[in-house]
């Protein structure tokens, strides 16, 4: 090989080089284009984000107006029921609400509170003021499709309430066979999700030795039930049974009352005055509440 051949070997190959290090300084690489200069990645060319989540935020927004609606409607209609039993002293059934000659309305009174669970508040409405057949607590529920209350439970005013939706509620009145201090007839309720409203799933009387040896009709007290010797037994009549009442000893008794309590909490129920100011103050509140 001459002289001449090897330098212009070396001339390509200078060319070849200077091409190659001007294609790498510009990029290029296989055909595709680079990112322009100052664009940064791919991410920083997307939109900007509007802070709501992609596909999400329009029927998010729809869910919660429609809850701040119904909660609209929800207090207006408690409300309302309220300011009917106070100025015209009809529930919302239309019944007349019983009250004493002088008996002022402000000391009845009215609670807002998720009684019975179901995650909705319920009004609940205690006519304390009142003579003994008219001394009543009732619970309302507020129909979204309708727009109206509806009753869920209505029982005298001596009511316990549990956070598993069960209530106990005494009886108005003693007439049973039980003379003790400590124990007094009372009927427990079971809330029924099913049906929106509560079940009688029992109620409960006693029969004390000492002071009643027979009951009404003659019968002497069943000491074969009285197992433990304390004169004491229970009557217990079965929610929707037109029976006698099933007779139980103390022990028995207790462990039927603890299918139904045994592990649950009284529920503190935050009651106010039956005043204007706290009615009209309703609508301003938050719901459920």
């Amino acid at each position: 090989m001459n002289d001449r051949t090897i330098s212009s070997l070396l001339i390509a190959l200078a060319y070849a080089l200077a091409l190659a290090l001007t294609l790498i300084a510009c990029g290029t690489s296989g055909g595709l284009s680079s990112v322009p200069p100052g664009s940064g990645d791919a991410s920083s060319r997307l939109p900007a984000s509007s802070g709501q989540p992609s596909g999400g935020g329009t029927s998010q927004s729809k869910a919660q107006g429609s809850a701040m609606t119904q909660g609209s409607a929800m207090a207006q209609a408690y409300q309302d029921a309220l300011e009917d039993i106070y100025n015209k002293r009809v529930y919302p059934n239309g019944d007349l609400v019983d009250l004493l000659p002088d008996a002022r309305m402000e000391e009845n009174h009215f609670a807002l509170f998720d009684v019975d669970g179901d995650g909705t508040t319920e009004l609940l409405y205690r006519n304390d003021n009142s003579t003994m057949a008219g001394m009543v607590t009732n619970i309302y529920s507020f129909h979204e499709d309708t727009g109206k209350l509806y009753l869920e439970l209505s029982g005298f005013v001596g009511m316990t309430f549990y956070d598993n939706g069960v209530i106990r509620v005494m009886a108005s009145h003693n007439h049973g066979l039980s003379g003790r201090d400590d124990f007094w007839p009372f009927a427990l309720y079971q809330y029924d999700t099913g049906g929106d409203g509560y079940l009688m799933t029992g109620y409960a009387d006693g029969w004390e030795k000492e002071t009643f040896p027979e009951d009404w009709d003659g019968n002497p007290f069943p000491d074969d039930v009285d197992q433990d010797g304390d004169g004491m037994i229970y009557l217990l009549t079965f929610g929707g049974q037109e029976v006698a009442a099933t007779q139980l000893d103390g022990p028995d008794f207790e462990k039927w009352l603890d299918t139904y309590v045994a592990g649950a909490a009284e529920l503190d129920i935050p009651w106010q005055d039956m005043t204007p100011e706290n009615i009209q103050a309703i609508t301003g509140l938050s719901f459920p509440y």
